[in-house]
């Protein structure tokens, strides 16, 4: 076991776990678990006060940065790395991304002579979708190159991201593929009852094993350029009359919503698109439950933890060909992988579906028991506990010299 300094941005963890909606206390104690000792720095809320530094456990300490901006943030996450490595003989350093938290990271490393591990949790790295985004980007992106020639090992989320680091150069045995732990025992046992009496006026059916012949279609996600939803409407739009009574029900907000209602509109949609707006995390399993498929229509991803939620709930998906689709769906068997960009793929994809529901059925299950074994706890955590004890294991050698270039 080692001691462990991380460097993040997520301020929820420097909040009571009552007031945190997901299992992000649940996930960094389970690190913890495997740790000598653990320490993370990372943003402070943004309201409210917190302690400059938080006991989670015996050996897990937060020490949120009050600084605001990226470069008030990184300044002083530096300075508390510098104190920590000082006071607690760290051995290694890992950072939640290859950019601002990797910057900090590799400066407390550097002055110490200490191995630095990346992590890379979304498709952002030479992505052009990503890149066109906003102006600052491209300056991240030649920040996440350089920092990948001078870091030790690296965590990715998804297989492809791992072939883009070997492409860039990285040797395939120091990068190892990681999904997050994640609990999936509130997705087990959802009920959806509620949601389709309330959305599709299902009164009671549920409960008693029937179904109306009604079709619901999920789509959990932010309502922004990233998501594709234009493409989903149109492919919805495409599914024919047969299915003129399916529902596509949109759970999330963002800044596109009312152009997205519109869109529905004018697609001839109106009654047929439900957007719900924001859910509350702890509610999101009867929102699964209810529906029939969940959809993906995005444009670029990470590993989409939806993917994940909603075959941990017995739900087939349709999705987009982003990164993290081909390790969370077996195409053909939990769930079908479309190209980007393609509503008519979509579209027929969803009409196999929702057409066939002992087929749907059969591909959830099949989900439920590939996801559960894909996010295996003693799993992950041995990986995690390889990760960074190799990483350790670099030591000095490994600061500055790119040994898995």
């Amino acid at each position: 076991m080692i001691r462990l300094l991380a460097v993040g941005n997520d301020p929820t963890i420097a909040l009571p776990a009552r007031e945190v909606q997901g299992d992000t206390h649940q996930r960094q104690l389970r690190y913890a678990s495997i740790l000598e000792h653990y320490h993370l720095i990372t943003r402070a809320p943004p309201s409210g006060s917190v302690p400059a530094r938080l006991q989670l456990a015996h050996n897990f300490w937060v020490s949120p940065c009050r600084s605001r901006g990226m470069a008030g943030y990184l300044v002083e996450a530096v300075r508390t790395g510098w104190r920590i490595v000082r006071e607690e003989n760290i051995q290694a350093v890992s950072t939640q991304d290859p950019f601002i938290t990797g910057l900090a990271g590799y400066l407390i490393a550097q002055r110490y002579g200490l191995p630095l591990s990346l992590q890379f949790v979304a498709d952002a790295v030479d992505n052009p979708l990503w890149l066109a985004e906003k102006p600052y980007y491209r300056a991240l992106n030649l920040l996440a190159h350089w920092l990948i020639r001078r870091a030790a090992t690296f965590r990715v989320v998804s297989a492809a991201e791992k072939q883009k680091l070997v492409r860039l150069g990285v040797s395939e045995q120091c990068i190892w593929n990681l999904p997050s732990l994640s609990d999936f025992g509130r997705f087990l046992q959802g009920n959806g009852q509620a949601v389709r009496n309330k959305y599709l006026r299902e009164e009671g059916s549920l409960a008693a094993g029937k179904h109306t012949g009604k079709r619901l279609v999920l789509l959990v996600a932010r309502l922004v350029p990233q998501k594709d939803v234009p493409m989903l409407l149109r492919a919805f739009a495409g599914l024919g009359e047969e299915y003129s009574s399916a529902t596509l029900l949109i759970v999330g907000s963002g800044p596109l919503e009312q152009e997205l209602k519109e869109r529905a509109a004018a697609l001839g949609l109106a009654s047929r698109v439900i957007f719900a707006g924001a859910v509350a995390y702890d509610q999101l399993p009867a929102y699964y439950a209810a529906c029939d498929v969940l959809v993906l229509s995005s444009l670029y991803e990470g590993n989409a933890r939806v993917l994940a939620e909603a075959a941990a709930s017995a739900r087939p998906v349709v999705s987009t060909a982003v990164s993290g689709a081909v390790d969370t769906i077996v195409d053909g068997k939990t769930g079908y992988i479309v190209p980007i960009g393609d509503s008519a793929a979509m579209a027929g994809r969803l009409r196999g579906l929702l057409g066939d529901r002992a087929r749907a059925m059969s591909m959830g299950e099949k989900a439920r028991a590939h996801i559960l074994d894909l996010y295996s706890p003693d799993r992950l955590l041995a990986g995690f506990s390889e990760l960074w004890e190799t990483t350790a294991a670099c030591g000095k050698k490994a600061q500055g010299q790119g040994l898995c270039q």
